[in-house]
């Protein structure tokens, strides 16, 4: 991803920052993926179930990256926008989403073609991937979101922050109490309270000290997630949570928009950010070592082949579960190994399908 920036943690028109926090982002969306998938004991463990309540902070963070990058944007030549910028999100998610519709239907149904293998291959094509179908939906918004936010700036993206943070209260307490209201301000706790965080902390001056940022964004991630934690496994047993995450209905999706995941994700975007920047004494080696020329290689590689790693590895999760039981997979260890393998795999498909000329915009890498 690209955004013209003076900063030091910009190289070569690429904004450092960014590659990693997608690096980080989608190995623990594979990571929570393969926990969620590779049940052991046959039901959530606590490990499983602190993956996937805890650190669900890939899709929040993807979507704060998309509003520093995109959401200032001049998207007035519409017709444009839709044959570029759109199409490269839309058409990788077609063929991927086909392919592992294809995997699915026939791991559950055989080759047999049928009117039900039709339906089920309909079925498994619409409700998988669900951060890329919010994905188009958000893209499409994106014209209109620019000329909001190309008016009023910082001022406009605090507003709908302000809001967005009263609204996400409001229906933890509705989810907590159980309680039906006809009262909607689920406009302001969906996807784009993420995209606007994103782009505010990206252009909102803070006036402290690099290395105090990074101490804070720290700080306030570290709390968020043992608060997380101890709220889902301590107090509820992970049966219960006044989180908004898994399936809400008040937003009607999956993505967590409780006020404490919004800090957490938040946190960590503070961290990467100015640990590239001017950070001095204890933060000098991290920094250090986030600029090693073989981990900026990876990032970089993984950031661009982010969107297809996604597309591909549910796919690659569906194959596993034919050949893998659940149960032989050791608990202390077998999740990372197949992560890893997965994680691998999927880079390794888009960057072959690359390097055969298949065209980019087909596979998802930018």
């Amino acid at each position: 991803m690209f955004k013209n920036n003076n900063e030091n943690h910009v190289v070569n028109e690429r904004i450092t920052y960014v590659d990693q926090l997608r690096t980080l982002s989608i190995i623990w969306l594979i990571l929570i993926n393969v926990a969620f998938t590779f049940r052991f004991q046959n039901s959530a463990t606590l490990e499983e179930y602190v993956l996937f309540t805890s650190f669900a902070f890939g899709v929040p963070v993807f979507l704060m990256l998309l509003g520093l990058l995109m959401l200032e944007r001049d998207y007035t030549d519409i017709k444009n926008f839709l044959k570029t910028d759109f199409i490269r999100i839309l058409i990788p998610f077609l063929i991927w989403n086909t392919v592992m519709a294809i995997i699915a239907t026939i791991n559950n149904n055989g080759f047999i073609l049928t009117t039900a293998t039709l339906y089920q291959f309909y079925l498994n094509f619409m409700k998988q991937h669900w951060y890329a179908w919010m994905l188009l939906g958000i893209y499409l918004s994106l014209p209109i979101l620019s000329e909001f936010i190309r008016s009023w700036k910082l001022k406009g993206a605090a507003y709908y922050l302000i809001l967005g943070v009263i609204a996400s209260i409001i229906y933890q307490a509705l989810a907590y109490y159980n309680t039906p209201s006809y009262f909607n301000l689920t406009f302001f706790i969906g996807p784009l309270i993420y995209v606007f965080a994103g782009y505010y902390f990206e252009n909102k001056e803070i006036k402290l000290s690099h290395n105090k940022i990074v101490t804070i964004g720290f700080i306030i991630f570290l709390l968020t997630s043992i608060i997380i934690i101890y709220n889902a496994v301590v107090i509820n047993h992970y049966t219960f949570t006044i989180l908004l995450h898994h399936y809400n209905f008040f937003t009607h999706s999956y993505l967590d928009v409780s006020l404490i995941v919004v800090l957490q994700a938040i946190g960590l975007f503070l961290v990467f950010k100015y640990i590239n920047m001017n950070v001095t004494g204890l933060l000098i080696p991290i920094k250090h070592v986030l600029e090693n020329r073989w981990i900026m290689k990876f990032t970089t590689s993984i950031s661009r082949s982010c969107y297809g790693i996604y597309l591909t590895h549910q796919s690659l999760i569906i194959i596993l579960t034919t050949l893998i039981s659940p149960y032989s997979i050791n608990e202390a260890y077998g999740t990372i190994i197949l992560t890893i393998i997965i994680l691998l795999t999927s880079w390794f498909i888009i960057l072959l399908l690359k390097k055969v000329g298949v065209p980019t915009k087909y596979i998802g890498y930018d």
